[in-house]
């Protein structure tokens, strides 16, 4: 007798619903080995970063095993392209934030590509990954996608900051997060992310996604000195799920670490 695989509830969200904080990084090194650490560790979700990385596709697929096999959220953003967007979701990406949304129709477009009908208009495949190949009822399948998958945003420019009510009035959009240093470029003064200018701007939109209903994420520092304080101050603004930033530079941390205390010996 053929065994039915089934479809988890979305661990994010899951917390998210329950008001509690969700913790995660961003993957840019195409290794399951790490994706397997950052589950076992304790984190609840991986977001792979096809934005800032060399990861190319036929590597997502691994990652995405890594991640259900150590009971981790498998996560990514993408840039606004609807085939890549499809193609992640198939393979059984559970969220996606979206860079660079600047008006409304961005934002719808995002939807469009990632939901299934009525609020998108996202393709059906018979035999995607994400349905067990097929053996799943494509009913079942498109209902669990449309209420499990996590769609969020990120604004990043002065121009979307105008629009940002407009933004996230559009149905589907779940999650709302900045990108400070775009936006410390857009005002003309790259790398000044901690600006107060840049600040203000993020706080317009972490305000106006309060205010719509949207969930907030924001990217800390595990390396800054007082990184605990930041956690406990971004969780009691409202953000409840919190990356602390690429593997890359927690790796290189942890090399820095250890070679400075072996030389003061």
């Amino acid at each position: 007798m053929t065994k039915k695989p089934g479809l988890e509830q979305n661990l994010v969200k899951q917390k998210i619903m329950k008001g509690e904080t969700a913790f995660g990084i961003y993957i840019t090194v195409p290794s399951p080995v790490i994706v397997e650490i950052a589950g076992y560790s304790g984190y609840d979700f991986v977001r792979i970063d096809l934005c800032h990385s060399n990861i190319d596709m036929s590597r997502v697929e691994h990652l995405v095993r890594a991640a259900e096999l150590s009971g981790v959220a498998p996560m990514a953003r993408v840039d606004n392209n609807p085939e890549v967007i499809s193609r992640l979701l198939e393979m059984g990406i559970q969220g996606l934030v979206v860079p660079d949304i600047e008006t409304a129709e961005a934002a719808r477009a995002v939807v469009k590509a990632a939901r299934f009908g009525p609020t998108g208009e996202r393709g059906i495949s018979g035999v995607p990954r994400a349905a067990r190949y097929g053996y799943l009822n494509p009913n079942e399948y498109i209902k669990w996608s449309n209420e499990e998958v996590l769609l969020g945003i990120q604004i990043e420019s002065v121009e979307a900051v105008k629009n940002i009510d407009e933004i996230l009035m559009v149905e589907g959009i779940d999650m709302c997060l900045s990108g400070r240093n775009d936006i410390a470029k857009s005002l003309g003064m790259p790398g000044q992310k901690n600006h107060p200018k840049v600040l203000e701007l993020e706080e317009k939109i972490f305000n106006a996604a309060k205010k719509h209903g949207k969930s907030i994420s924001v990217n800390l520092d595990p390396a800054s000195g007082n990184f605990a304080e930041n956690v406990a101050k971004w969780k009691s603004k409202g953000a409840q799920v919190i990356t602390f930033g690429h593997d890359i530079s927690i790796i290189k941390k942890g090399f820095e670490d250890a070679i400075t205390a072996a030389l003061q010996v």
